[in-house]
């Protein structure tokens, strides 16, 4: 099983302005003094060495995460504005052929997490099928009202391609059995739900959009259990500790440090912290990050979740 990240960053698309791609490269190039920026080779390589956040950036689209079986099955997990690239990069497929099927699963359908579905071109092409999948009743509903004509020039009705809407029973088996998904409510306004992917022996889960109220007792613990052995935890990361347990309390998002203790107690094998607060550029991110992993330093359990951040084009096999 295979994950892509198409887009990791929270509540509204979030482009990089000019200044802060001037910082980057004034800062990249007072870190070049060995390199002889004449030698087209040589600066590649270097801006290569650079890390994700400096050579580019964390990224500025709104959640899409594309997760793939080893068979080539495919579920697409919401449609914020990530879901445009993907769906270009699916029309290289049967997908340009009118020959695709894939599942949708929406974590809820607040804007961010549905504004790119208007722009996804498989949608317009005849002939490819999409099962759409969600725990909100009348996901139908939802997501044909962005098409009124007050607020999107396209109706629904005009995407050629076949779209079957479900509401997701509490297991669900997709492609043959080849893939299974469970769900658990989160503390977010209006709710959502983290899906737990599980094929070929591995287990995925999105957690994405979440406030943890309660840090012990029965309330921590069902979200431990159903976190539990994850190959891969992404993870709503969106404030700081004090934001998300003073400051923004009952706003609906987590912080990286709780991330850190759920995928501990819960024996999680990597962590993703996404739906990055929109207000935060690329270096508070990082400190926020470098906060986290001090944090994990410090605790006493010897068995430590590989600690990510989630940006555009992140690729993860598990």
């Amino acid at each position: 099983m295979k994950a892509r990240f198409w887009g990791v960053r929270g509540s509204i698309p979030t482009p990089l302005p000019s200044e802060q791609i001037e910082h980057k490269i004034v800062r990249a190039l007072l870190g070049a003094g060995d390199v002889d920026l004449t030698d087209e080779a040589a600066v590649r390589a270097y801006v290569a060495s650079l890390p994700v956040h400096e050579r580019g950036c964390w990224g500025g689209n709104t959640t899409c995460v594309q997760v793939t079986s080893d068979a080539g099955d495919t579920i697409i997990i919401d449609a914020g504005s990530g879901l445009r690239g993907l769906g270009d990069a699916m029309l290289d497929s049967q997908f340009g052929r009118g020959e695709g099927y894939a599942a949708m699963l929406f974590t809820h359908t607040h804007w961010d997490h549905i504004q790119g579905l208007p722009f996804f071109r498989p949608f317009y092409v005849k002939g490819n099928r999409f099962d759409i999948f969600a725990r909100h009743e009348d996901i139908h509903g939802r997501l044909k009202y962005q098409h009124d004509f007050r607020f999107f020039p396209v109706g629904m009705e005009v995407m050629a391609a076949e779209k079957n809407f479900h509401l997701m029973p509490d297991e669900l088996h997709l492609f043959d059995d080849r893939m299974q998904v469970t769900a658990i409510a989160l503390d977010h306004p209006g709710v959502a739900y983290a899906y737990r992917i599980e094929a070929d022996g591995h287990a995925f889960v999105m957690a994405s959009d979440a406030e943890y109220r309660e840090l012990s007792g029965e309330y921590w613990d069902k979200y431990v259990n159903f976190y539990r052995g994850a190959d891969v935890l992404v993870f709503d990361a969106q404030y700081t500790l004090r934001e998300a347990l003073v400051e923004k309390q009952n706003w609906g998002h987590s912080s990286a440090m709780i991330g850190i203790d759920l995928a501990t107690e819960a024996g999680v094998g990597t962590i993703v912290m996404v739906h990055h607060e929109p207000s935060y550029d690329d270096d508070k991110i990082k400190r926020i990050f470098d906060d986290s992993l001090r944090y994990l330093d410090r605790m006493p359990s010897t068995v430590r979740p590989t600690v990510l951040v989630g940006y555009e084009g992140l690729m993860l096999e598990l």
